[in-house]
């Protein structure tokens, strides 16, 4: 299942990601946010990863045409989710993303929408 927010004064959006993912629930949320992308230019998501069980074949082969297609359309990245999957998403996509990318634990929901929303190039108090 995905659960997709779109924050518009702060150019940003929030997906959660949770069970199965089916190709339909994909290609629904993947559309909001290329409309998203075109209202806004580049943006920042925060993608929360919980009690995720993955994704139908041909929603994953959107996924990677998705993220190859927008590589330089996203400025910031949130990422909550276990340690396991941090690591995967690590070694995957991050070396291909030319954006800010951090990681938060599951509990840490709140510290990651601070860091997201903060503003790009602000020093660190």
């Amino acid at each position: 299942m995905l659960t997709y927010t779109e924050h518009d004064n702060a150019q940003a959006v929030e997906i959660s990601l949770s069970g199965r993912v089916s190709t339909e629930e994909f290609d629904r949320v993947a559309q909001k946010l290329e409309a998203f992308i075109a209202r806004h230019g580049r943006v920042r998501v925060l993608e929360e990863v919980k009690d995720f069980e993955g994704m139908d074949a041909a929603a994953l082969w959107h996924d990677v045409k998705f993220s190859f297609r927008h590589l330089k359309d996203f400025s910031r990245i949130a990422v909550v989710a276990n340690p396991e999957t941090h690591n995967l998403w690590s070694s995957l996509v991050s070396p291909f993303m030319e954006c800010e990318v951090e990681h938060f634990a599951p509990d840490q929901i709140e510290e990651a929408r601070n860091w997201l929303m903060w503003p790009e190039g602000a020093a660190d108090v």
